[in-house]
């Protein structure tokens, strides 16, 4: 009985250590993001990944919590040199991080997209041994939801770096059912 007792009282004291150790760890991180002013809920960031493909991206995101953010992105196409191309697309997302630093380290994204569209084509008539060619112009706008991951980085001074992969779903009936969703990102936190 007395070992029981005894090994009770030792485990007992042994978490209780455990828990204030966890919860010293957690003051520490606390204390470490307010000394490197990495307080603020907002931040803007430009995709320089997609700048380069001719679709440049710029995106504001908000932190709900330590670990969550919601945010949107907005991009445009500056060329269209192919037949079927992207003219816009806005993204919605949320995110869930993993870091030990306020909205820091991996995180997994949820998001939904709204892209438009423009096919350029040209269709041939034939009558009575004649033949005639019209070219068209069709501009469509779809909608979607997609994941994405990465993994984001935060300095001492308030910047960030990301850099994260996926792509989603659209539901339309034309020859475009998906949309990327990729970045290597440079932002400001405040």
């Amino acid at each position: 009985m007395k070992k029981i007792i005894l090994a009770t009282m030792f485990i007992g004291v042994f978490q209780v250590a455990f828990a204030q150790e966890e919860s010293n760890k957690e003051e520490k991180a606390q204390l470490r993001t307010e000394e490197l002013e990495q307080t603020g809920n907002h931040e803007i960031k430009f995709n320089l990944g997609m700048a380069v493909v001719g679709i440049p991206e710029l995106s504001y995101e908000y932190f709900i919590e330590d670990n969550m953010g919601v945010g949107l992105s907005a991009a445009v196409a500056l060329l269209s040199e192919d037949d079927l191309t992207l003219r816009s697309i806005f993204t919605p997302y949320y995110r869930l991080y993993f870091g030990r630093k306020k909205a820091a380290g991996f995180f997994i994204e949820g998001n939904a997209a709204i892209a438009s569209y423009k096919d350029e084509y040209y269709e041939y008539y034939y009558s009575n041994s004649v033949s005639y060619e019209a070219y068209i112009e069709d501009k469509y706008t779809s909608f979607g939801f997609g994941l994405a991951v990465g993994f984001k980085l935060l300095a001492r001074n308030g910047f960030s770096g990301e850099i994260y992969a996926g792509g989603g779903r659209l539901f339309n009936d034309e020859s475009i059912s998906a949309f990327p969703r990729l970045g290597v990102s440079l932002g400001k936190r405040f």
